[in-house]
């Protein structure tokens, strides 16, 4: 008995290995599909989680600014000065300890600021502090060890004054300053902004109860990377013994814009308006809006209110 065995014809073999390649291909185009969308879903989410972190700093000094150290008095003397002129970081007065410029921006440390961008810079004490004992005019006498090292920028305040001064050498239990480095003053004592200038501070005295501490001065602002100067980033700005270094925080921002709360009227204000109505020491709160840059996206579709995070912190030395 002959059993015929039919296989398949050519034509069907080849139609078979078509429909084959076409659901191959299909099934390989969504896996690639899934696979860069996983991979932008990843980056996003990296990118997210370093720009918490970022917008938890810069809440951080937001909600330093202004403070003096033992009190919230305006009262702040400052005998920094560079060539008988102020640098901006230490600049105290005219921001009372926060200070918003307005786009263009112009040069913040170094670095051109980009454009349509706008820029924060904060002053405060912080850190760990001494207590000081005695001061007789240069030799500030503590008690302990201080916690503060020869170069660095200091504030010495009590109940009703600040300075803010560079500490000329730091021993056993005590430091000293005096009219040299960034002092332009050997004195500390208060004169009103309009007087200021190089060796003209009157003297003064500490109590007991004062404390020293380390001046912090910050900015905040939008630059080039570092890696690609087609790419914009967030750049903090901060006092690093005698001058500021410049720190890449978060690359990949596109704009950074803030709006102020003035604590009298309880509106925001631009920079601008602050500025002209020089309101700068009745600003309790800043309202922070970044956007980041279409181009770490890596092509997703990501809704504005997603590329756009907006923060409101509250300096906390104002609140009350």
């Amino acid at each position: 008995m002959n059993i015929r065995v039919r296989g398949f014809s050519l034509v069907e073999l080849m139609i078979a290995m078509v429909l084959g390649l076409l659901v191959l291909g299909g099934a390989i185009g969504v896996f690639i599909a899934n696979q860069t969308t996983s991979r932008a879903n990843a980056a996003l989410s990296d990118m997210q989680s370093i720009a918490r972190l970022s917008f938890q700093l810069m809440s951080h000094d937001i909600r330093n600014a202004g403070f003096s150290g033992c009190n919230n008095s305006m009262r702040i003397s400052n005998v920094i000065a560079i060539a008988g002129v102020r640098p901006a970081w230490a600049d105290w007065t005219t921001g009372s300890g926060i200070q918003g410029f307005a786009a263009p921006v112009g040069v913040i440390n170094g670095l051109q600021a980009a454009n349509g961008t706008q820029a924060l810079r904060l002053m405060f004490g912080s850190g760990a502090n001494n207590s000081i004992s005695n001061y007789n005019g240069s030799v500030i006498s503590l008690n302990t060890n201080p916690v503060l090292a020869a170069g660095e920028v200091a504030i010495a305040c009590d109940e009703s004054l600040a300075s803010i001064f560079q500490i000329n050498e730091a021993g056993a239990m005590s430091v000293t300053h005096g009219a040299a480095g960034l002092n332009c003053d050997a004195n500390l004592g208060f004169m009103a902004e309009d007087d200021w200038a190089c060796g003209l501070s009157p003297a003064r005295g500490f109590s007991n109860n004062a404390m020293l501490m380390r001046f912090e001065s910050i900015a905040w602002f939008v630059a080039p990377s570092r890696d690609d100067a087609g790419v914009m980033s967030l750049y903090r700005a901060s006092l690093v013994g005698d001058s500021q270094v410049n720190e890449e925080v978060l690359y990949g921002v596109a704009d950074l814009q803030f709006a102020y709360l003035n604590g009298d009227t309880g509106l925001f204000q631009q920079a601008a308006a602050v500025t002209a109505a020089g309101q700068w020491g009745r600003i309790t709160a800043v309202n922070v809006s970044v956007t980041l840059d279409d181009a770490i996206l890596q092509g997703q579709n990501v809704p504005d209110n997603v590329r756009t995070i907006t923060f409101l912190v509250s300096l906390r030395n104002r609140l009350g």
